[in-house]
């Protein structure tokens, strides 16, 4: 059962607000749903979403029931919470269908392409869920699951650059690790550029924005090199390269939306709970990923013969 659980708080003094926020947060049975100018300063980083901002809760089980509310974390909660049941549910039937069938083998490098990402996809998305549940809960678990969601993308970028690198450079070991080093580099680097802008905060989007699509572009490099080596042709029959550049355009599209804070800056307060640019890249990024596993899957049939 979905709850609406709006509510307004009168404009007060920091301190008062502080304690207002607090008290009112911890004597509720439903988690407390205001406005941009209701919200503490360390939960407004979108001027553009007008209502349905979750209030603090201080209290983890309150921070749970906001998955029965409906406010502007909704769809960013459930789009990856979906899309990390499904990559763990994908993973497991996978196993269950190698270890089983004569007919499907995985070779120890398909095992580790398949494996490592579905692994980061499940991963990554379930540390968004647990952010953007858990978003609300109070300033240091805010800034906590923040870096930990931060974490999350690297180890994404990480699982798919490693997978994709795998099929991309399979006659040319040397290269092959050459790449493997620069996305593991890579996504180091981004890990600790971004760690201490997990708060979020309008002046880190475009930094976090741009990072991250450095950190996919790293991830991207061996696809490029193939496409460059083997012809636009040969690299869609035999590394799935169609199913790179739709994942590719996906994820940049994601990431204009999630900076440019589209469409909700052209029409303030009609995005605020359905359709604002984050919960979008999130969509995106799902997408992506679905894309980045039938590459995977286009590549391992190339080099089984099928």
């Amino acid at each position: 059962m979905v709850k609406d659980a709006t509510m307004t708080i009168a404009p007060a003094s920091p301190a008062a607000t502080s304690s207002a926020h607090k008290l009112v947060g911890t004597t509720s049975y439903w988690p407390l749903i205001g406005t941009k100018d209701t919200i503490p300063a360390w939960l407004r980083d979108n001027d553009f979403i007008i209502t349905g901002h979750p209030m603090p809760t201080y209290s983890y089980l309150k921070s749970l029931r906001l998955w029965r509310c409906l406010h502007m974390e909704t769809m960013n909660i459930y789009t990856h919470l979906i899309g990390s049941i499904g990559f763990l549910t994908t993973g497991v039937i996978l196993y269950n269908t190698t270890s089983k069938s004569s007919l499907l083998t995985l070779t120890k490098g398909d095992t580790f392409a398949f494996g490592i990402s579905i692994t980061a996809a499940t991963l990554c998305f379930a540390l968004s869920t647990t952010f953007h549940t858990l978003r609300s809960h109070s300033y240091n678990i805010h800034h906590f699951w923040g870096r930990m969601d931060i974490f999350g993308i690297c180890i994404l970028a990480l699982g798919g650059g490693s997978s994709a690198n795998y099929y991309a450079m399979y006659s040319n070991p040397k290269i092959q690790r050459v790449y493997w080093v620069i996305n593991s580099g890579s996504a180091l680097i981004a890990a600790i550029t971004l760690f201490d802008t997990g708060g979020g905060g309008t002046k880190m989007r475009t930094l976090r924005g741009g990072t991250f699509s450095i950190l996919a572009i790293s991830a991207m490099l061996p696809i490029f090199h193939a496409v460059g080596t083997l012809g636009w042709d040969r690299a869609c029959a035999e590394i799935g390269a169609q199913w790179y550049l739709a994942e590719g355009l996906g994820l940049l599209v994601g990431v204009c939306l999630f900076v440019g804070r589209m469409p909700e800056r052209f029409w303030p307060g009609k995005f605020d709970v359905w359709g604002h640019s984050h919960q979008l890249f999130h969509t995106f990024a799902v997408a992506g990923t679905g894309f980045h596993l039938a590459a995977l899957v286009a590549g391992y049939n190339y080099r089984r013969g099928a």
